[in-house]
């Protein structure tokens, strides 16, 4: 009698679930449960072959694959199919009868039994024909245990494992291509009845890959639609059971690529990849909502299939980066500021204090009062420069705080902080907006102080309703036409005092809140400012 073939079985965390090859001669095998356990039993005795069941793959990271792996560098390690597993199409497989049922299926372990012997260079075993079963379902001329090493990705020569992520793609591949099979199954009519995968299997891909957050596309090598997952359905707003079997590349041109804001840069960049299948790549994408999908940030990431039933295909992983994309936007927001408050402190500050400099100078030399004035007069301008670059800075900020004010007592309390006894305020509306109650006060005050500046201190201020907001008109006498494109710029002023920054800083404060500032014209002939966009709710 021949030596038993040592095989460790390296099961999942199926419960009750027995090891294969329990009804074969000729193999003694040893079950542990999960990656780690396995490692652990390799350092003390090495098998003639590991068998990994797909749930042990599944539930593993890639280092600790690749560790278990590089335990035993010399040990072929196999895939072990799922229960009851359909037969690669175009495989000479051998099926044994159902106990009550009048159906044949597939016997995995008997197909696992050879492709163990192919893979240490054993004799097959009589078992291994399965002499006592019906016809096969396929006959290949090519040998069934040489067909087997090519789609269960046999490994004998460590040394042409590029990479951890290789390996794992490799075991990924053919845990993704038994799933294919049972979406295939399930789409096709002529085949669903007769396709029964067991429920652990099933389970696999039915509570993990197809309700997996990642979205995912299998292709076959003429990059048609094998499988998607429904985050796909939920990201793209399509049905699955429409896609599958559909060109990719055609589904892209024709439909696909208009829910992205550039979509012949998607097109572009995906269908090259069919063109020319050997690399991998990755960018984000931006998907425009509608009513069947959410506005959403997307990274795509494909890799080519090297082996198993869809080799020479694609997997495509789209992950939702809508949170990092948001934050993203945020830092180059508070980038910019930075920029910015680093411009206004070495040009904006840099002018009155040279202005302050050469004045004392003078100032020192002739001891003419005039050039004290002068300076004077270069402190003031620095301490309102100073001051708009703290309210600037906290007006930059995002808007948490907010609850529902009225305009007109807002409007009331910001006027009774101003120094004015000439001109006059009035109030013409009872309007109410959700917002942060002292920006919408400095916001206010910057426009109160603009008019009073431009128009005179004898201006009167009226605060109303318009469609959409609210406005703050002056009787002034308005904003030159050469102007009105740049009143909101940062800089931006027609008097040797001003500093440029209230209307931009009136602009920052509505933009914090979601609203928009325009210049419109003024039934007094002066300058009107209208903010819209109060009513949509803050996000």
């Amino acid at each position: 009698m021949s030596e038993s073939i040592r095989v460790l079985y390296v099961s999942g965390s199926t419960a009750g679930s027995s090891p294969p090859l329990a009804a074969h001669d000729g193999f003694d095998v040893a079950t542990v449960e999960g990656i780690a356990a396995g490692q652990d039993r390799l350092s003390v005795a090495v098998p003639d072959c590991i068998v990994v069941a797909p749930e042990a793959i599944a539930t593993a990271d890639t280092s600790a694959i690749e560790r278990l792996w590089n335990t035993a560098p010399g040990c072929p390690c196999l895939l072990a199919p799922p229960p009851r597993e359909p037969p690669v199409v175009g495989e000479k497989t051998t099926t044994t009868t159902v106990p009550g049922d009048d159906q044949t299926t597939p016997d995995p372990t008997t197909t696992l039994a050879a492709r163990i012997r192919t893979s240490i260079g054993a004799s097959p075993a009589a078992d291994d024909s399965d002499a006592g079963a019906v016809e096969p379902m396929a006959v290949d001329a090519e040998p069934a245990e040489s067909k087997a090493v090519k789609t269960t990705s046999i490994v004998t020569d460590r040394d042409g494992l590029p990479s951890d992520t290789e390996m794992k793609a490799s075991a990924d591949t053919e845990t993704k291509a038994s799933a294919d099979t049972e979406t295939k199954a399930s789409a096709n009519p002529e085949t669903k009845a007769g396709a029964d995968i067991g429920p652990a299997y099933r389970s696999l891909v039915e509570d993990g890959l197809a309700i997996s957050t990642v979205g995912i596309f299998v292709l076959d090598d003429d990059f048609s639609i094998v499988w998607l997952n429904e985050s796909i359905e939920e990201y793209f707003g399509v049905d699955r059971e429409n896609l599958i079997g559909k060109d990719k590349r055609r589904l892209i041109t024709d439909r696909l690529k208009y829910i992205f804001a550039e979509p012949d840069r998607f097109a572009e960049t995906v269908c090259a990849t069919y063109d020319d299948n050997t690399y991998i790549e990755q960018f984000d994408c931006h998907v425009i909502g509608d009513g069947t999908r959410a506005d959403r940030w997307l990274e795509h990431a494909s890799y080519p299939i090297p082996d198993g039933p869809y080799a020479g295909g694609r997997i495509e992983h789209y992950v939702d980066i809508t949170e990092q994309q948001a934050a993203r936007e945020q830092l180059e927001q508070q980038n910019e500021r930075l920029a910015e408050f680093a411009s206004i402190a070495s040009h904006d500050l840099r002018n009155p204090l040279q202005v302050m400099g050469s004045s004392l100078d003078l100032a020192e030399e002739t001891g003419e009062s005039e050039h004290f004035e002068r300076a004077q007069r270069a402190v003031g301008r620095m301490e309102q420069l100073i001051d708009d670059l703290l309210v600037l800075a906290k007006q930059g900020e995002g808007v948490d705080t907010v609850e529902r004010v009225g305009v007109a007592d807002v409007a009331r309390e910001c006027w009774a902080h101003l120094s004015t006894n000439e001109a006059s305020l009035q109030v013409e509306t009872d309007r109410t907006v959700v917002a942060d109650r002292s920006r919408l006060l400095q916001l206010l005050e910057n426009l109160f102080t603009n008019s009073i500046t431009h128009a005179g201190s004898a201006v009167t201020i009226r605060v109303g309703a318009c469609e959409g907001g609210v406005f703050v008109a002056d009787d002034g006498p308005g904003i030159p036409a050469g102007d009105r494109d740049s009143i909101f710029e940062r800089g931006f002023t027609t008097t040797r005092e001003g500093t440029g920054l209230g209307l931009y800083i009136v602009s920052e404060i509505a933009a914090a809140h979601g609203w928009e500032v325009a210049l419109a014209d003024s039934d007094d002939g002066g300058a009107r400012i209208e903010i819209t966009g109060v009513d949509r709710p803050q996000h």
